[in-house]
C-alpha cells in the first residue's frame, strides 16, 4: 500500500514563475532562439567588491555557523542604512537577516497567523503570497483595484480587508511595476489606523523607481504605526545578488525575535559567505544608480514600442522591471482555457518569445513582461509580440 504524503503537498503548486523561466532557459539551452521576458532577476552581474569580499571570507575560513538572525555587523550595516534611508532609528535588534525576502516573508507570516486567519492581498500579486498563506492554513481576501493597479481605501473597504489578521503592501509592485505614491500611502494609512492588523510592505524593489519623488515607505509617513509594520527588503534585485539569498526583516524586537526562534529551527542562518559578502554591498550604491538608470531606459523602450500595440493596453510601470500587459482586446474570453495561457504558449512556439501569463497574479486576460533585458532584445521583442497578436486565432 503506498502512502499518501501530507495535505501541503496537495494544497501547494509549482511557482509559474519559475516553472516558465526554467522552461524558457531550457529552450536556450538547446539552441532555440528565444527572447526570455519572464525572468524575475536583473541581467546584470554581482558587483566585483561583493565578490572580493566573498573571496575573502573563504580564505580567511569564515565557513562556521552564524547567529540564526544574522552575523551582528551585518544586522548593524542594515540598521544603519534604514536609519538614514528613512530618517528613523533602527536598531540591529530589530533586523532579521533571512534566506531572501522569501523567507522573512515566510517567517513573518508563521509568527502572525492562527489557523482561518486572514490575509488582505491586493490584486494584482506576487505568486508566493497566497501560496505562503495557504501552507500556513490561512486565507486569503483578495482586493481587486477598481482602477489601474493600485488600490485604494475604498477598495480595501469594500473587500472587507478589516476582517485580517495583516495587510500585505507591495511597493514598487511585482508583478505591475506600480509604486504608491506619499499621498497614496498617507490615505491608505488612515485606514490601518482604523483597524487592528499587521501590515507587511514588501520593498524589495525600493532602489528600482523612476519617478521623481523616488521610494516612499509606508513607516515613513505613518511613524505611529510602527509598532505593526514588518519591512521586507534584500539584495536580490537592486544589487543583482539573486542566487546568494540575503533578505531583510524590519519589524519591532518581539516580533524578530519570534522570526528568529522560527528561523533557529528552519535553515539556522543565511549562508555565512554570502552574509559576509553582503556587508560589501552597502558600498556600491554607484552601482545600484546605474542598473537603476539602465532599467529605466529599458522601461522606456518596452513602453515605446507597446503605444500604438492593438489590443493591448497598459499601465506605465514607475518601478521594478516589469510591466503587465492588458490582452483582453485579442482574446475570446467564451473558451474554457484562460487566454493568458494561451497567449503565453501561443508566442512561444510560433515567436520563442517567453512571458508569463497573467492568471497566477490575479490578472487574468494579462501577459507579464519582464524589461530585464537589453534595448535590442526588447526591440525585438515588441516585434514578435505584434506579430504573435496579430496571428493569435483569440
Amino acid at each position: 500500500m503506498q502512502l499518501r504524503l501530507g495535505w501541503l503537498a496537495e494544497v501547494l503548486g509549482d511557482s509559474p514563475t519559475l516553472k516558465l523561466s526554467s522552461q524558457a532557459k531550457a529552450l536556450i539551452a538547446a539552441g532555440e532562439p528565444v527572447i526570455n521576458l519572464t525572468a524575475g532577476e536583473p541581467d546584470f552581474p554581482t558587483p566585483e567588491p561583493v565578490l572580493q569580499a566573498a573571496r575573502a571570507a573563504l580564505e580567511d575560513g569564515h565557513i562556521g555557523y552564524t547567529a540564526s538572525a544574522g552575523i551582528p555587523a551585518l544586522r548593524q550595516k542594515v540598521a544603519d542604512y534604514y536609519t538614514q534611508a528613512t530618517n528613523m532609528p533602527v536598531s540591529p535588534q530589530e533586523v532579521i537577516v533571512s534566506n531572501g525576502a522569501k523567507q522573512v516573508l515566510y517567517n513573518v507570516l508563521s509568527v502572525l497567523l492562527n489557523e482561518g486567519d486572514k490575509v488582505a492581498i491586493p490584486a494584482p500579486y506576487w505568486v508566493t503570497y497566497p501560496a505562503q498563506v495557504a501552507a500556513l492554513r490561512g486565507q486569503v481576501i483578495e482586493v481587486q483595484p477598481s482602477q489601474g493597479w493600485k488600490v485604494t481605501v475604498e477598495d480595501l473597504e469594500r473587500s472587507g480587508a478589516k476582517e485580517a489578521r495583516a495587510l500585505i503592501l507591495n511597493s514598487p509592485s511585482n508583478p505591475t511595476g506600480a509604486v504608491y505614491t506619499r499621498a497614496e500611502l498617507e490615505k491608505l494609512a488612515e485606514f490601518c489606523r482604523e483597524g487592528d492588523f499587521f501590515i507587511l510592505t514588501d520593498e524589495i524593489y525600493e532602489d528600482l523607481v523612476y519617478t521623481s519623488e523616488g521610494h516612499v515607505s509606508l513607516v515613513q509617513v505613518a511613524p505611529d504605526l510602527q509598532h505593526r509594520i514588518v519591512r521586507i527588503s534584500g539584495l536580490s534585485k537592486s544589487y543583482a545578488m539573486t542566487g546568494w539569498r540575503v533578505g531583510f526583516g524590519l519589524a519591532p524586537k518581539e516580533t524578530i525575535d519570534a522570526m528568529t526562534r522560527l528561523q533557529s529551527h528552519a535553515t539556522s542562518n543565511v549562508c555565512t559567505i554570502a552574509q559576509k559578502a553582503a556587508l560589501a554591498a552597502f558600498d556600491c550604491r554607484a552601482t545600484v544608480e546605474t542598473m537603476r538608470q539602465a532599467f529605466h531606459k529599458r522601461r522606456d523602450v518596452l513602453v515605446d514600442g507597446l503605444r500604438d500595440m492593438e489590443g493591448v493596453t497598459f499601465e506605465v510601470p514607475d518601478g521594478a522591471f516589469y510591466l503587465m500587459l492588458d490582452c483582453k482586446g485579442v482574446m475570446d474570453l467564451s473558451k474554457d482555457e484562460p487566454g493568458c495561457w494561451r497567449l503565453a504558449s501561443h508566442l512561444l512556439e510560433h515567436q520563442k518569445l517567453a512571458t508569463i501569463p497573467g492568471a497566477p497574479f490575479g490578472a487574468p486576460g494579462c501577459l507579464r513582461l519582464s524589461f530585464a533585458r537589453g534595448e535590442d532584445e526588447l526591440r525585438e521583442a515588441v516585434a514578435r509580440l505584434k506579430q504573435g497578436l496579430q496571428e493569435f486565432p483569440g
